[in-house]
């Protein structure tokens, strides 16, 4: 007899394990990262397929890659997680006399040096307060943000209509760096301009998770004399970051994703434009309160020790 919650015969830890190997792109990244052995974590994948009756990633050598079907399953996925953990909260809040409990939004890349770290201080400084961390895209933070699912999303990009709609703290601003296969003809330079990769095909990160990236991306280039060619684009950092591995084209990423796995490729920084990504904390208008505020604090001080390092 299976154990855990089910979902249509799906196990909602499977679904788990999909989502994590999905966004970094890696089994034995993903093992690490969820405490399994690599073999464990393939199981589940694959139970989780059968059960589907579907392929989720198409596997060549050592590299995986999300089919159609996953990449349709994978924001999907991650709102039936989303919806199971904010039914348990609401559940012991209102019936078990829980205390309230923070929902925060955040995407992997911010984890080890943006949110483990302030919600550490955080709860040092306001006792007998909870935050719950939602790994989430983008777009699902900013939906669930505008039906107060989330008290707090924790961004790297916003659309002009969205900054308008909510309330927006800047915690830090990333420089962008070209991200080119280690084969790349400027792969051996310390700094190039963006106007060197003029006629390349890019790979950028999708517009549909990533509201606004597609313009910012755009106008970027077009500000440097060229058009961008874009052979694809990818649902998550870990995603194009293994594209560009693979030669399908290059990309551009903030120095902060540096940090990330990228074998197979090299980050190099930009000479010019000097162009940043932001890093937001996004609240929706009138969701105020002393806790909220100290957390915002908290990442505060935590992304200026980042960007001290």
């Amino acid at each position: 007899m299976r154990s855990g919650y089910q979902v249509c015969g799906m196990e909602l830890q499977q679904i788990r394990y999909f989502v994590a190997v999905a966004e970094t792109g890696n089994v034995t990244v993903a093992a690490a990262r969820l405490h399994l052995s690599q073999p464990a974590l393939s199981r589940q994948v694959r139970a989780l397929e059968d059960e589907l009756g579907v392929p989720l990633f198409d596997r060549v050598r050592q590299r995986i890659r999300l089919t159609e079907a996953g990449r349709f399953f994978l924001d999907r996925a991650r709102q039936l997680i989303c919806d199971a953990e904010t039914a348990a909260l609401q559940v012991r809040e209102l019936y078990a006399q829980a205390g309230r409990t923070i929902r925060l939004g955040t995407l992997t890349v911010f984890l080890d040096d943006l949110v483990i770290p302030a919600v550490r201080d955080f709860r040092k400084k306001v006792a007998r307060s909870e935050v719950a961390l939602f790994d989430l895209s983008p777009r699902a933070q900013v939906d669930r943000l505008h039906r107060h699912e989330l008290d707090l999303a924790l961004l790297g990009n916003l659309s002009p209509a969205d900054r308008a709609r909510f309330t927006v703290h800047v915690l830090m601003r990333s420089p962008l760096a070209a991200v080119l296969p280690e084969g790349h003809r400027l792969a051996h330079r310390k700094r190039i301009h963006l106007r060197d990769l003029a006629g390349e095909s890019f790979v950028s990160l999708s517009d549909a998770v990533f509201p606004g990236r597609r313009d910012f991306f755009r106008n970027l280039c077009l500000g440097q004399g060229f058009n961008p060619i874009i052979a694809a684009e990818c649902d998550s950092l870990p995603l194009l970051i293994g594209a560009v591995a693979s030669e399908v084209g290059v990309g551009l990423l903030p120095e902060h994703s540096r940090k990330l796995p990228h074998r197979g490729c090299v980050f190099v920084s930009l000479r010019s434009p000097r162009a940043y990504a932001e890093v937001m904390a996004v609240t929706a208008p009138g969701d105020t309160g002393t806790s909220l505020t100290s957390l915002i604090e908290a990442l505060g001080r935590a992304a200026q020790a980042a960007m001290a390092e």
